[in-house]
């Protein structure tokens, strides 16, 4: 399993509790890092695509949770300067608004037009639900509003295929994932699966990176991500 990175914003903010928040400076210098390494960023349908062709090595998911305007301002370029692409999950029905279910951080998510201005730009846009509610436990109506209502809208607003999914919060269970399924996704994006059956297409471990991840610390992580997939097994079904 190719390593997956799991980004939020990047920016420059003085209050961010959660630590969701990586500066532009340090963001370059994970980009840079990468391609020290001969590593390629992609976006996840692009990787997705490369594991099943078997020509995955050397290629690196990248992805940006919940739609910050900060990724188009400050990622995008260093992105494209690298030649990488990412994979953008969107909340369909908070374009244009903030990240309100946090408490104290209120930042600008990105407008249906810069939405588009990043798909232009060469990078995907997936769904990362509706309102960014806990899926686990919801019921199958409140799912099927969240999961395939959002693709319908994402599809409608960018007229390009919505592959991809990322589960709010992290949050999943059998249910949720059978929600994705059921709504056409190719596939979806956790932020950790801690059980072997949990892992496969459906829920794609990935790893937090943050402001404190320097280039050693992205080289551990990369070394730990790789123990913990190993530790899960190697059922190569589930990645089919």
């Amino acid at each position: 399993m190719p390593l997956i990175l799991m980004y939020h914003a990047v920016d420059r903010v003085s209050h961010d509790p959660n630590m969701l928040c990586v500066s532009p400076e340090r963001f370059a210098a994970q980009m840079s890092w990468l391609r020290r390494h001969k590593l390629r960023g992609v976006a996840v349908g692009t990787l997705v695509t490369a594991m099943r062709a078997g020509r995955a090595r050397g290629l690196v998911g990248i992805t940006f949770d919940d739609g910050y305007a900060s990724v188009l301002e400050h990622a995008a370029p260093v992105l494209l300067r690298h030649g990488f692409t990412a994979t953008v999950f969107v909340i369909s029905d908070k374009a244009g608004g903030n990240n309100d279910w946090d408490d104290g951080t209120l930042w600008p998510l990105l407008t249906w037009s810069q939405v588009g201005e990043l798909a232009a730009a060469g990078m995907e846009i997936g769904s990362h639900s509706a309102t960014h509610m806990r899926l686990a436990g919801a019921d199958h109506g409140r799912l099927a509003a969240e999961v395939g209502g959002s693709r319908d809208s994402l599809h409608k607003q960018t007229e390009a295929e919505v592959r991809g999914f990322a589960y709010p919060f992290g949050s999943m269970d059998a249910a949720a994932r059978q929600a994705v399924r059921d709504a056409g996704y190719e596939y979806a994006c956790a932020v950790e699966a801690p059980r072997l059956t949990d892992l496969g297409m459906l829920a794609l471990p990935r790893i937090y990176v943050g402001e404190r991840d320097t280039s050693s610390r992205m080289t551990a992580k990369r070394l730990l991500y790789r123990g913990y997939v190993a530790m899960q097994g190697r059922r190569r079904d589930s990645w089919q």
